[in-house]
């Protein structure tokens, strides 16, 4: 019933207005509920409910949800005699309501006065999304730029990532549009990792279908992986196994060539993290780091490899003796150099003479593995076996000296040598040199030629007044 003593001024407050007589608990001053004692419209509208349906009714027993929150308002207004305001989220309306509370003249009776700032609200958590978002790719972008070890810095930034988006896995796949593996993954406590398992895949059956999400979205998002079981049955089972509900696959570019992606796999959903912007942002700074990281790994292998055999080369071979020098061993050692490259260049081409050098390689690393065979420029080549044993080697030398004799169309001048302790390596190298250098002039002279000695930019090669047995 509606008290006689309301004006009707208040029907025509501009926001919605609700007088309310509190009941208090036994201690007289908690408010434990509030009976409805006017109403204007507005009110019944926002709250969706008539007149008739509230006046009279308690609070807390006229809404299912009902939040109790609203009684401790009631007290702290009855208890201080003074207007309240705030702003909180109603679940009983699913809105959130800027409102006032004040005690009026009545004893025992507030007023409550609300207004619907849902788009003031929904502003203000969009700018706190938008700032905690980009907040997040600025701590990552910080990371992945810093000075951290490649390694270091990746496992870095996934774990970073793992804090804000609380998922069962992160992860970095790398493809080649040929072949796809997991390189990089941060996986929460329970969770098995899988990164050993998915290396060297199919990219065409693993993930290839993942390009149709491309078509029509900046990244692969799937909000259940069922979608995937009739088109795509391979990546699906493969999910299900890992009891994937839900992924999120930002795709890492560089030069416009699709390189991989960044994933999160049973991703927490968030109001306040806009985790799409955030993987495709971070997967910026990932497409550079990883690229960057090619490039370096090309320099040093160019530093350290052949390009023509394959095999390591000058600076690999002078880092090798170096350490060998220091950490005494038996050794074995090869000087190998390839008869009549000039004249195969003259008269064949050099991409014969480029096979040659090929086949020669592959002859050392057959018989001494590619790690332990160099090519130390031009036509020369070096073997440095450690720790193998005397008879061994000589067992190899002879292997080496038979698969060399059966090539029809390519001769190698050999020396060998081995020593029981690498403090002088130099020395027996220029003795295996010059061993190879005698096989060399022997070469030429059953030809009928006259060996001219071209190689005088190594110190420890020179021609002997007395010829050294080949081999040992």
């Amino acid at each position: 019933m509606e008290n006689n003593w309301m004006p009707d001024v208040y029907s025509d407050v501009p926001v919605a207005y609700a007088v309310f007589d509190l009941i208090l608990a036994e201690d007289g001053k908690t408010v434990r509920d509030a009976q409805y004692v006017f109403v204007n419209k507005i009110y019944c509208e926002m709250v969706g409910m008539a007149k008739e349906e509230l006046l009279g009714k308690r609070f807390l027993e006229s809404y299912e949800n009902a939040d109790p929150v609203w009684m401790t308002y009631c007290t702290k207004a009855y208890q201080a005699g003074r207007a309240i305001r705030d702003c909180i989220y109603a679940p009983e309306i699913d809105h959130w309501l800027d409102f006032t509370i004040m005690p009026l003249a009545q004893p025992g009776y507030v007023a409550y006065t609300f207004m619907n700032v849902d788009l003031d609200r929904a502003r203000q958590m969009e700018m706190k999304r938008e700032y905690t978002t980009n907040d997040i790719i600025l701590r990552i972008s910080k990371i992945l730029s810093g000075e951290e070890e490649y390694d270091v810095a990746m496992n870095h930034a996934l774990r970073e990532l793992s804090h804000v988006l609380h998922p069962d896995r992160l992860y970095i796949l790398e493809t080649d549009k040929k072949t796809v593996s997991n390189t990089f993954e941060w996986c929460a406590p329970g969770v098995t990792p899988e990164m050993d398992t998915l290396q060297n895949l199919d990219y065409t059956q693993y993930i290839g279908g993942w390009e149709k999400f491309l078509e029509h979205s900046t990244s692969v998002i799937i909000e259940d992986i069922e979608v995937l079981k009739d088109d795509d049955p391979v990546d699906y089972w493969n999910l299900k196994r890992q009891g994937i509900e839900r992924i999120i696959d930002a795709p890492i570019y560089h030069d416009g060539k699709l390189i991989g992606y960044l994933g999160v796999d049973n991703y927490e959903k968030s109001d306040l993290v806009n985790t799409v912007m955030v993987l495709e942002t971070v997967s910026y700074f990932i497409a550079s780091k990883i690229t960057n990281h090619r490039l370096m790994v090309e320099l040093e292998h160019a530093s350290r490899y052949d390009a023509l055999t394959g095999l390591h080369n000058r600076n690999a071979c002078m880092e090798k003796i170096d350490f060998l020098m220091q950490h005494p061993s038996c050794v074995g050692i090869v000087y190998a150099d390839v008869n009549g490259l000039k004249e195969i260049n003259d008269t064949r081409g050099h991409q014969a003479g480029d096979e040659a050098l090929k086949r020669a390689a592959h002859l050392l690393a057959k018989c001494y593995g590619s790690e332990n065979a160099y090519r130390m420029g031009g036509d020369e080549f070096l073997v440095l076996m450690p720790l193998v044993k005397e008879l061994d080697f000589k067992a190899s030398f002879r292997r080496l000296r038979e698969l060399v004799g059966r090539e029809q169309e390519l001769s190698i001048a050999l020396g060998s040598d081995w020593v029981a302790d690498t403090t002088h390596l130099n020395e027996a190298i220029c003795r295996t040199d010059r061993r190879m250098y005698s096989d060399k002039v022997e070469y030429y002279n059953r030809r009928g030629k006259q060996y001219e000695n071209r190689h005088d930019i190594r110190s420890c090669r020179r021609i002997l007044d007395t010829p050294l047995p080949l081999e040992d």
